[in-house]
């Protein structure tokens, strides 16, 4: 019987080994559902959050956080009554499956370090049972806090693979590169892929109108699903983050490093360097409306030419610095809003510019260098006056050849100044030149959680060799299509090109193990239809998990 009792308290403590729990010491997670649960506190009408600079920092909502997250708290336990030692066995495994770090050490305000193992085991196959995939994660986080100013946080994934044939396509086109993930090699030739990512932060808050951070992680700019300024969509990069908090006023100056993967076979070599910098302004004008101003240059190393330190200034207008400089780095700008209807709903919005000539707009209709982009949005909570129905909203475009530059040189393909990082767009999935609209539904109720999606993007590929400005990694001025005009440098439109119609529909079902690190069982059905003028392919697929949600990636393209 005591072999038995000690075969029950392994088995327990094994169990306890495999879950994670989130100690929210440094940044509240990107997950965007897991986001959502705190939005509708932190944006009432008597708030003064700026919520449109994402990671939050924990510490700016943590009573948000505190209140709402009281609402997983359980009624009932697993664990018998009693005093025996297999009794406190099945309490102490329960607590750390649902509630508590793994490992916690220190006190809160002193010195305090939790370290928690990370997983998704996920698996899913397509309706005619042509495709089947598979995630295998397995990783660690470790968070940490000395004293009450100064905390850090580092974790690394170890995954496994197999994708759906589409994610293929684009894994194989973009030389290895996995959407989000990283560079990837084959696991078992070719049953799927292997890759990993480390992620790593700390950060300083010297005061109240200060916070220094230096991370090798990702960041996102908006209130909606979508950016057009800044997304989580590509892979982790390292970044100096510096956030000035004075009045309604939110002031961040963000140094960036990206890399350029290129698109001639995967090798293993010191990757080509780009530098980003970025300004963003938030301004609080009243307590329902928020207006903010975004600025940002991509600058590629070379070898004569490292880093250009007059960007280092965080009170300088970028443009007229580029300008002085020759006019050789990618310059963008914009600007986001939001305005709140009232406590339990807003508008949100965001509009970026590369490039704008009025001018040549009046002239005549569809210059291809006037690339910019649009969204807006709306979401609202307690939807028809039910408790956690929310509905998102959500409509975005972008002309061709946005977030493109020109190449190194007349003739090159590409360029290594473009928007881009590990091959893949910073802003949005699908690049430039398309239309898109979205709606999110979902509901929870304690611990379980609903949610359906769906999509619907009209977008035009490159046909023929012809650049029509989908491709955010080409040279623009790359066999660029050439529409109307004497020059055939006017009339392009959204969807020029091999116009291709894409509809993704995502219902999914989950139950939330532990609130602090949103461990969940999920079970979800998605579809997807593409077509164009040379293919049309419907997809259905089921799909099973349990996952620790902390990351948002983007297969919806």
């Amino acid at each position: 019987m005591k072999a038995t009792y000690s075969k029950l308290f392994f088995i327990v403590f094994q169990l306890s080994i495999v879950t994670s729990a989130f100690s929210q010491t440094v940044n509240f997670p990107l997950n965007h559902q897991w986001n959502e649960l705190i939005e509708k506190d932190v944006n009432k009408l008597d708030q003064n959050v700026h919520t449109s600079f994402r990671p939050f920092i924990y510490q700016v909502v943590q009573e948000s956080t505190d209140t709402v997250f009281r609402q997983f708290n359980r009624e009932q336990h697993w664990y018998l009554l009693g005093t025996t030692w297999w009794s406190k066995g099945l309490k102490w495994a329960e607590r750390k499956i649902n509630d508590e770090d793994l490992i916690s050490v220190g006190k809160k305000d002193d010195f305090k370090i939790n370290i928690n193992p990370l997983f998704d085991f996920a698996y899913g196959k397509t309706i005619d049972n042509k495709s089947t995939t598979f995630t295998n994660t397995r990783g660690f986080l470790v968070e940490g806090q000395i004293g009450k100013k100064f905390f850090f946080s580092s974790s690394f994934l170890e995954s496994q693979g197999k994708f759906l044939p589409y994610v293929n396509d684009f894994i194989n086109a973009n030389n290895a590169v996995i959407p989000g993930q990283g560079r990837a090699k084959l696991f078992k030739d070719t049953v799927g892929y292997d890759y990993n990512r480390a992620n790593g932060l700390i950060s300083y808050s010297p005061n109240k109108h200060f916070n220094f951070q230096f991370g090798h992680d990702k960041l996102f700019i908006g209130d909606g699903y979508r950016s057009l300024l800044l997304s989580d969509n590509a892979f982790n990069y390292p970044f100096i983050k510096i956030t000035t908090k004075f009045w309604n006023i939110e002031y961040i100056n963000l140094f960036t490093q990206f890399q350029q993967i290129g698109f001639g076979g995967q090798q293993d070599a010191l990757l080509p360097k780009k530098y980003g910098n970025f300004h963003y302004l938030s301004w609080n004008v009243t307590k329902r409306w928020n207006l903010s101003f975004f600025e940002a240059i991509v600058s590629a190393a070379s070898n004569d030419r490292m880093y250009e330190f007059q960007y280092l200034n965080p009170v300088i207008f970028l443009r007229p610095v580029e300008f002085a400089n020759g006019s050789s780095d990618n310059v963008l700008m914009g600007a986001t809003s939001k305005f709140k209807l009232n406590n339990k709903s807003y508008l949100y919005g965001q509009v970026m510019i590369d490039e704008f000539n009025f001018q040549l707009l009046k002239k005549a209709p569809g210059w291809w260098g006037n690339k910019f982009g649009f969204q807006l949005g709306m979401k609202s909570f307690d939807l028809f006056k039910i408790k956690n129905l929310n509905l998102q909203v959500e409509g975005n475009m972008v002309r061709p050849y946005t977030y493109s530059h020109y190449g190194d040189s007349a003739t090159a393909q590409y360029s290594s100044s473009t928007y881009t990082h590990y091959n893949m767009p910073l802003a949005h999935p699908l690049g430039a030149n398309f239309v898109e609209g979205l709606a999110f539904l979902n509901y929870h109720h304690k611990r379980f959680f609903i949610e359906s999606r769906i999509s619907y993007a009209v977008y035009g590929a490159d046909s023929g060799n012809v650049n029509f400005g989908q491709n955010v990694n080409l040279n623009y001025n790359y066999n660029r299509a050439k529409i109307s005009g004497t020059d055939g440098d006017f009339g392009h439109q959204i969807g020029q090109g091999l116009r291709n119609t894409l509809l993704y529909t995502d219902i999914k079902v989950a139950y939330l193990v532990n609130p602090k690190t949103n461990l969940r069982v999920e079970l979800g059905w998605m579809t997807r239809q593409q077509s164009n003028a040379l293919m049309t392919s419907d997809l259905s697929y089921l799909y099973f998990g349990l996952r620790s949600s902390l990351y948002n990636y983007y297969y919806d393209f």
